[in-house]
């Protein structure tokens, strides 16, 4: 039992800084050498517990985006109108991805584009957020303007963009305008975040939400 505990806690420390290497100085940057130092172990257990980098980033990604549809299923089939329903999936989603910020530095930058497999394997995820966020849209997902359905792969990219630029951006707006982001909490944010996306920004303004 002892030794199949320290495999699972070797696994998991080894997963733990490939998310922190990888989301603080990149994907290529960081080596297998490296993470074995940062992750105290040796490179055969590295090796023998994802067989490569790529194998890892993979893992990386299948936690984040598991836990993320997990989150869309959960607030976006319950009972209620489209905007609480939307509403709380924001709230969630802010909340998941502050305690996986790495996981989700990870999976939204570090995407080798010239990597065709990578590229597919994310593709797959981004297809179940798709079709979970799509059929919930899809009754309401009509530009006025061009009279034409607007395709659910949009309003995901959209949505998952406006929640994740908190995260992604913080560091530097806090220096723009350090006083106010230092007061903004995660669920104001995602009541701003609610009323633009179900409303538009210029009902925003003229309620000062």
């Amino acid at each position: 039992m002892h030794g199949k505990q320290t495999s699972k806690e070797s696994k998991k420390r080894i997963l733990q800084s490939a998310v922190k290497l990888f989301a603080r100085q990149g994907y290529g940057n960081t080596g297998l050498r490296e993470l074995s130092k940062e992750a105290g172990v040796n490179l055969a257990m590295i090796n023998y517990f994802f067989g490569s980098k790529k194998a890892l980033l993979k893992e990386i990604l299948d936690v984040f985006f598991a836990g993320y549809l997990q989150v869309a299923g959960s607030e976006l089939s319950s009972e209620g109108e489209l905007s609480v329903k939307l509403r709380k999936f924001i709230h969630s989603s802010i909340n998941f991805f502050e305690t996986h910020c790495d996981y989700l530095l990870v999976t939204i930058s570090e995407l080798p584009h010239d990597d065709p497999e990578i590229t597919e394997y994310k593709a797959k995820w981004g297809k179940q957020m798709v079709e979970t966020i799509g059929a919930l849209l899809e009754p309401v997902a009509v530009d006025s303007t061009m009279k034409k359905s607007i395709p659910p792969v949009i309003f995901s990219s959209i949505l998952m963009s406006m929640m994740a630029s908190r995260f992604l951006f913080n560091p530097v707006m806090k220096q723009v305008q350090p006083g106010e982001l230092a007061e903004l909490s995660n669920e104001r944010y995602a009541d701003i975040i609610s009323a633009i996306f179900s409303h538009g920004i210029e009902s925003v303004y003229r309620t000062k939400i």
